[in-house]
């Protein structure tokens, strides 16, 4: 019998939009199948264009239509299960917990971007001043939630679509070590008591001793080296190395830094390779100046440059080029783009 709800998702670790529905779907007990695609795997990408019209997740299929996008199926559910308070019951706090699910929804991109969800990360930043006033404003959303004074630890006493909503900030506020208001800081601990982000996390755990770190998300890569060097004109960060002495963290975090410039604003590809000395060269491209500058301004980009300068290497050397024109050579045939 095929489930009358079936939701789409990637890796737990990473994936925030798809945390949203899924918690409400497990708080409340309504009963889904679950589809979990490999971000690692080279095929992923099809397999979600083949069951989203956005080529992303979340998606639920209810039936034999699609919903997409976290809040259109968080209405959803809604709709068809009047019976549980997936909203306040109140119009008035409807009004106010649908505002801020809204908000949320399309809103805080510099805090979403730079502070990239990975439930296992537990460091310790300072946000620059754009950053920091996205979360300044995150806090005044929930302390005018908490101040309806109604029972129960969340943000309009039990749990609701507000709470799933703004739930991927409770991570970022844990994993990053981010600085908030008592009032904000109870209602983080009250994400994380909730016993469906436990078993969230549980399950995000339990993905990251057998899959491998995601290369890419949702993008069309499948690792060859014509995929990996795009034609230009674009811009190419080229850094050049020396491997000091060897550290058992280096290989996870060299992963996880591929992979966040992979999910990042106008990366196209990269290149990479290491000499038996330690002498090694990455190469990665991207769209514009402004896309090299954003990657490099990543909270967790920012802590491995500092892993790296302290641990990781004996000398790096780090160039930002314009590539005007490239030369291509494969199975005896040349190709070339650009001037």
């Amino acid at each position: 019998m095929v489930a009358d709800l079936e939701l789409y998702l990637v890796d737990k670790n990473d994936t925030s939009w798809s945390l949203r529905p899924w918690l409400v779907l497990v708080h409340f007990g309504i009963p889904f199948a679950e589809t979990s695609f490999v971000a690692a795997e080279v095929d992923t990408p099809q397999k979600i264009r083949e069951v989203s019209p956005t080529g992303r997740v979340p998606a639920l299929r209810v039936g034999s239509r699609v919903v997409w996008e976290s809040l259109a199926i968080i209405e959803t559910l809604a709709d068809r299960h009047p019976e549980f308070a997936i909203w306040p019951s109140d119009a008035g706090l409807r009004m106010h917990a649908r505002s801020i699910a809204a908000e949320m929804h399309a809103g805080f991109t510099e805090l979403r971007r730079h502070c990239t969800m990975n439930l296992v990360l537990r460091t310790r930043v300072e946000l620059d001043p754009a950053r920091r006033a996205e979360l300044d404003r995150f806090e005044r959303m929930v302390e005018a939630a908490r101040a309806e004074a109604l029972p129960g630890p969340f943000l309009f006493g039990e749990f609701s679509a507000a709470d799933a909503m703004l739930a991927p900030v409770a991570t970022r506020i844990v994993s990053y070590g981010l600085e908030v208001g008592p009032v904000t800081r109870a209602w983080v601990d009250a994400i994380y008591a909730l016993p469906a982000f436990q078993r969230w996390e549980a399950e995000a755990n339990a993905e990251r001793r057998v899959r491998p770190v995601a290369h890419h998300i949702g993008k069309p890569f499948a690792g060859t080296h014509r995929e990996r060097v795009p034609d230009g004109p674009c811009f190419a960060v080229i850094f050049a190395n020396q491997r000091a002495a060897e550290s058992s963290d280096y290989d996870a975090v060299a992963d996880r830094m591929v992979a966040l410039a992979a999910s990042a604003q106008g990366y196209l590809g990269h290149a990479s390779a290491r000499g038996s000395d330690g002498f090694g060269i990455t190469v990665s491209y991207w769209a514009s100046l402004a896309d090299v500058a954003s990657f490099r301004a990543l909270s967790e980009h920012r802590h491995a440059q500092h892993a790296g300068r302290e641990r990781y290497y004996a000398h790096y050397d780090l160039r930002v080029a314009r590539v005007e024109r490239r030369v291509f050579f494969e199975g005896g045939v040349r190709s070339s783009s650009g001037p």
